[in-house]
């Protein structure tokens, strides 16, 4: 997972609002709010290319300012290859980053998160990919914040079924456990 481990924490301990990125269709989900009381992050998917050729898709969580910083780095690198191109986009960011008003409060009183890692063999080797947050509270909701196998969508859901079928493509572990597991 592309995070820091303080992100992490403060997600499993206070998470207060969440929901979709606005934007259009909008039944494709590329983004997904996780707000605590004291910030605002960003679930994204991203794209890690591992040595054997195999391509991991690990949930990305960042501030908003962290977000901005590293697409700030990355347009002037992107706009330069699409003028190469012959292509006339204006790639300059929103000024506005501030989370939507129609996110949705997390109801479910206290909760636990576990980190969902999913397992893949390619070319003779095992890969453990972090793709997901699970949310549970005490009574019983669940949210599911993942990334798909296949695109760089996201998964989001409340729907029990779904995220049983998720969840079982992947270990579920602890956020403690994850953080140990990872020297985080």
């Amino acid at each position: 997972m592309k995070c820091r481990a303080s992100a992490l924490s403060a997600l499993a301990e206070n998470l207060a609002r969440f929901g979709p990125s606005d934007g259009a269709p909008d039944w494709l989900v590329s983004a997904v709010w996780l707000c605590t009381p004291a910030a605002n992050f960003l679930a994204t998917a991203s794209i890690e290319v591992l040595g054997d050729g195999y391509v991991a898709r690990p949930l990305k969580i960042d501030t908003v300012g962290e977000l901005v910083a590293e697409l700030e780095q990355d347009l002037p690198d992107i706009e330069g290859r699409l003028i190469g191109r012959g292509c006339d986009f204006d790639l300059t960011l929103p000024e506005d980053a501030a989370a939507p008003g129609s996110l949705t409060d997390w109801r479910g009183g206290s909760s636990s998160m576990a980190v969902l890692v999913r397992a893949a063999e390619h070319a003779g080797q095992m890969h453990r990919v972090a793709c997901g947050l699970l949310f549970s509270g005490e009574d019983g909701s669940q949210l599911l914040v993942g990334t798909d196998v296949s695109t760089l969508a996201m998964v989001y859901s409340q729907d029990p079924e779904l995220i049983g079928r998720y969840q079982r493509t992947c270990e579920q572990l602890p956020i403690d456990a994850y953080l140990k597991e990872t020297g985080a």
